[in-house]
């Protein structure tokens, strides 16, 4: 009768066993960020991140000036807007022929102090996100080049009793990732109209 012979391994110690955890997870998280880091050079070589915060910091000055810069379109998403300076340069960017449209939620046309009607008269177009919850984005996408975002809403507010912050993201990559995301929400949205009060 043929003998079987059993190889027996070395035994391995629960200190080695954690070591070598530790270096697969090392290894593991290196090989990913070694990825994204390659994958964000390409996609985003133009990236920029600047961030603001209130009430030390002129958030409101600085919205106000890149929407005035805007050369053809500015996409926003808003909770509400209620700062009449906010509303006012989109009104003259759209006099200027910037293409401004506006995104917000359901209750917004009914919150106090809301400029849904006041844009809707000067003719920039507004759509009511559907979501079954908020839609509680605040974005302002402008041209390729910025977007604007952060706890910031488009209040007055924001800037003058509210601790806030508002991030500024530069890059082509991330600005269409922005857009897609609007322009998905406002297909499922429905386009208020105008109705003048005589």
């Amino acid at each position: 009768m043929k003998k079987t012979t059993i190889l027996k391994l070395p035994r391995i110690s629960h200190s080695c066993t954690q070591l070598l955890g530790t270096v697969v997870i090392a290894f593991s998280s290196l090989l990913v960020n070694y990825t994204a880091c390659h994958t964000c050079n390409r996609s985003d070589a133009d990236l920029d991140i600047q961030a603001w915060f209130t009430p030390q910091d002129p958030c409101m000055d600085l919205i106000v000036a890149k929407i005035l810069s805007a050369k053809s379109l500015i996409l926003v998403q808003a909770y509400v807007i209620t700062s009449h300076r906010i509303a006012d340069a989109l009104i003259q960017a759209h006099q200027n022929r910037v293409g401004v449209q506006v995104l917000i939620d359901k209750d917004a046309q009914t919150t106090r102090g809301s400029k849904v009607g006041w844009l809707l008269q000067h003719g920039i177009p507004i759509i009511v996100d559907k979501t079954v919850g908020y839609a509680h984005n605040k974005v302002m996408i402008i041209d390729d080049a910025y977007v604007l975002t952060g706890s910031f809403n488009w209040t007055h507010g924001a800037q003058t009793r509210n601790a806030e912050n508002l991030v500024m993201i530069t890059g082509k990559h991330i600005n269409r990732k922005f857009k897609n995301n609007w322009y998905v929400r406002a297909a499922a949205g429905e386009r208020l109209k105008f109705i003048r009060n005589h």
